[in-house]
Parts: C-alpha cells; structure tokens; sequence
C-alpha cells in the first residue's frame, strides 16, 4: 500500500482519556442536578464543542446548561491531565517504527487544541507530529471529513494515501468521508455492521498497524 501520512485521533486513539472524561461528565451533571448517563456521553464522542452543544440540547432540551457543565467539566479533566496522560498499548512503538520509516503524521482531534498541545506535551509524543487540526478549528465536526482533509493538506498527502486511526464512530464516518483508508482501534465502542462496512479495517490495538504500511 502507499501511504503518504497517518493521520491520528487523539482520545481514546492515542490517550486513554476516554472514561476519565465520561465520568468527569457524569459528576459534573450529577452536582448540578442533572443525571447523565454512560449512553448521554457516549454521544459526544468524537465531536466538537459546538456539536456536542447541539446533540445534549435537543436530548435535554433548550434549557440544559450544556456550555456551564462543559466548562467545569473541561477545568477538571485539563487540570487532572496536566499530571498525567495515559497512553494507549503500543503507541510509543507505532510512533517510533513511523518515525524510522519517514512518514509524516498529523493530529485531527475534536478536542480544542490547547488542550491538544497540553496532552501532546505532557505525553511525551509532540514532536513525532507534524501538523495538528483540533476541534476549534474547524467549521463541521467529525463526522464530516474536514479534520482529516485539513490534516492531509497540511502534510501535502492525497487524503486517498492517508491512514485514518480512529476509535469512534464519528472518526470512522470522518475518515471514510475524507475519501481515506480509515482503520477503526475500538475502545469503549464496540465494532458495529457500519463499522465494518465504512472501516478499511478493524484492529485489535496499535501493534497490528504495522502491517499496513
């Protein structure tokens, strides 16, 4: 195959950042008298702030403070990530094979990019990336492709000659709509009859990722 760029997903791609984030939400909700449940969050997975706003607002109405919870909810997991991000098996060895191999990589991530650099730093990985795409600089959310094709322009890689790592649904979308080969490492979603029809391929972990490139 040739591969021009790999193109990457942060949150629960790259970082285990998945759950601590569910559960920051959940918390949140529950201090300020709102239940919110593991499905509820689940739907903000792989989005931006601006889409998630809309998807909580018209599952919990008009009146649901979704940017009041989402700022505490962001000052918490910021804050408890400033110490400690954990990474996701064989991340460091994907990143380190690419590396001797001479292909570009890219961050297209939903999340805003302070908080991007933040982990890519505290991580240890910032200087294995070469472009970056967050949330807040986009206009359209994943599942629309623009993340990804902004990545691989930045890269100068025909998206058609990108990998697309991803763990959500979303990304998946994204990364098939970019016109990429999108490879879904699933975390807290399980593979689903859209998964493997959109996915170029499913993968158990990071490890198999090899064998593509």
């Amino acid at each position: 195959m040739s591969v021009q760029a790999i193109l990457f997903d942060m949150d629960g791609l790259m970082f285990d950042t998945e759950r601590l984030a569910d559960g920051m939400w959940i918390e949140t909700g529950a201090n300020h008298g709102f239940t919110i449940t593991p499905s509820d969050v689940a739907m903000l997975r792989g989005v931006n702030r601006a889409m998630g706003k809309k998807l909580f607002m018209e599952h919990f109405g008009e009146d649901f403070p979704y940017d009041m919870l989402l700022d505490e909810t962001v000052e918490k997991f910021t804050a408890s990530l400033a110490k400690h991000v954990p990474l996701r098996p064989y991340l460091m060895e994907l990143l380190t094979e690419l590396e001797k191999r001479g292909i570009p990589t890219a961050v297209g991530s939903s999340t805003n990019r302070v908080l991007v650099e933040q982990n890519l730093r505290v991580a240890g990985v910032e200087k294995h990336f070469q472009a970056i795409v967050a949330g807040d600089e986009v206009k359209n959310s994943k599942p629309a492709p623009e993340v990804f094709l902004k990545c691989a322009e930045k890269l100068g890689a025909d998206p058609a000659n990108c990998i697309v790592l991803e763990d959500s649904y979303n990304g998946i979308r994204a990364g098939h709509a970019a016109g990429c080969k999108a490879i879904m490492i699933p975390d807290m979603d399980p593979p689903t009859p859209e998964m493997e029809q959109l996915a170029f391929a499913i993968l158990p972990s990071l490890r198999e990722v090899i064998d593509f490139i």
